[in-house]
């Protein structure tokens, strides 16, 4: 039998934290432990950990020590020390449905058997979200699609500059995870967040798959360490215009892109990229040095492309 792991990271969570961890314990599935770790929260959030601890001694592990300061390093830190089969994102505000586990376990199961050896091939799937407000008053049916993304982008490329996955919707598999934390000397500031990293380097070195299904609630509060953002057509053109007539449009572009960039030269660290991609991205992140026609050639020949948007970057940046 596999042995599933649950990384819950806590900071100052008290207001929702038990209605998230009692949705772990509602799982159809629950062959499975939560390992917890809390980045130094002052309010009750130790105290409620405290409780479930006693009362699941069996079930819950937490590891103690000094805060990490950000969700990507708790998380990090968890995943180099917690050994296991299968891993399991947690936040603590939001609620998973009763499903959530089965299905993303099972969805992993059968991506793995699509290759050979599966044993050694790195596998992620991850889920769509409901959102909603922070009485769980439905916003959106689809989390991804609400930030503007497209669950099937999920081509390194793609990855690279319009991260579809929120790490609380992810389940990846033991050698996904050894990938993740072998990179030495990464320069975290360059990374976005947790989950793009290990994504990408599903991407570029294993297999990557949607559930396209919401299975959790993610719960809007104004205080998410990355919240869903949207806006109409109407107000991105508003933007646009605004932003090209103060001059500032080209240089939020070309921002956007140097940010990927920068990204990317962190991603190439890792040895265990294939040859073919380390020489798109090595190139990618050096993608200022080519004159127009070239990046715009690049970008369409490797796959750089967003839901919407695609016409300026390939144009201008």
């Amino acid at each position: 039998m596999k042995k599933i792991a649950v990384l819950l990271a806590t900071y100052n969570g008290e207001k929702y934290l038990t209605q998230q961890i009692d949705s772990l314990f509602a799982q159809t599935m629950q062959d499975f432990d939560i390992v917890i770790h809390d980045d130094g929260s002052t309010d009750g959030t130790k105290d409620i950990i405290g409780e479930y601890r006693n009362k699941y001694s069996d079930r819950v592990e937490v590891i103690y020590g000094e805060p990490t300061g950000s969700p990507m390093n708790n998380f990090m830190m968890m995943l180099s020390m917690v050994e296991a089969d299968i891993y399991l994102l947690c936040d603590q505000d939001d609620v998973w449905f009763p499903g959530k586990i089965e299905k993303s376990v099972n969805a992993l199961i059968d991506l793995e058997n699509t290759v050979d050896r599966p044993d050694e091939v790195p596998a992620a799937v991850f889920t769509d979200m409901q959102v909603v407000d922070e009485n769980l008053n439905k916003i959106s049916d689809s989390f991804i699609r609400y930030i503007g993304r497209s669950p099937f982008n999920t081509a390194y490329t793609q990855i690279l500059i319009d991260n579809p996955a929120a790490g609380c919707t992810m389940c990846f598999n033991r050698v996904l995870r050894d990938l993740v934390i072998s990179a030495k000397n990464v320069d975290w500031d360059n990374v976005p967040m947790h989950d793009a990293w290990i994504l990408e380097l599903a991407a570029c070195t294993g297999v990557v798959k949607a559930i396209d299904e919401p299975l959790s609630y993610y719960r809007q509060t104004g205080h998410n360490n990355m919240g869903a953002e949207t806006e109409t057509e109407s107000d991105k053109l508003s933007r646009n215009v605004e932003l090209a007539t103060s001059g500032s449009f080209l240089d939020r572009k070309k921002a956007f892109i140097n940010e990927a960039r920068l990204f990317a030269k962190e991603v190439i660290k890792v040895d265990a990229i294939p040859a073919d991609k380390r020489k798109v991205l090595e190139k990618f992140s050096k993608i200022e040095r080519y004159p127009k026609l070239f990046r715009m050639a690049f970008y369409r020949r490797h796959n750089f492309t967003r839901v919407s948007h695609n016409f300026w970057m390939r144009l201008w940046v």
